[in-house]
């Protein structure tokens, strides 16, 4: 009984540290990405994109947010092209962006 006991408790910790830290580390890309706002982009993935991340830019530096609202809008001349790491936002095709690389 003790056993059973020790599990269910650790099992019940490691749960809310899961559920304090957000979702899963995740990466996507490379991929065409673009933005409306900082909390609006897509990461299209496949010629044309059959996979499409939704990306919450709003944790990344500055700069990053700059280039992703004014150089990579759907009208842009030239495609962004990034691979973004972050965190689930309670769905694998949304993620929070920690750091992004741009490839281009």
């Amino acid at each position: 009984m003790k056993t059973i006991a020790g599990i269910a408790g650790a099992l019940l910790v490691a749960g809310t540290a899961i559920a304090q830290t957000g979702g899963a580390q995740t990466s996507a890309g490379p991929g065409r990405i673009t933005c409306t706002s900082v909390k609006a982009c897509t990461l299209g993935l496949g010629t044309p994109a059959k996979l499409r991340y939704q990306i919450d830019a709003s944790g990344l530096s500055e700069a990053d947010k700059t280039r992703l609202t004014k150089e990579c809008t759907v009208r842009a001349k030239t495609p962004c092209v990034a691979t973004v790491e972050g965190t689930e936002m309670g769905d694998p095709m949304k993620v929070k962006a920690a750091k992004i690389t741009f490839h281009n």
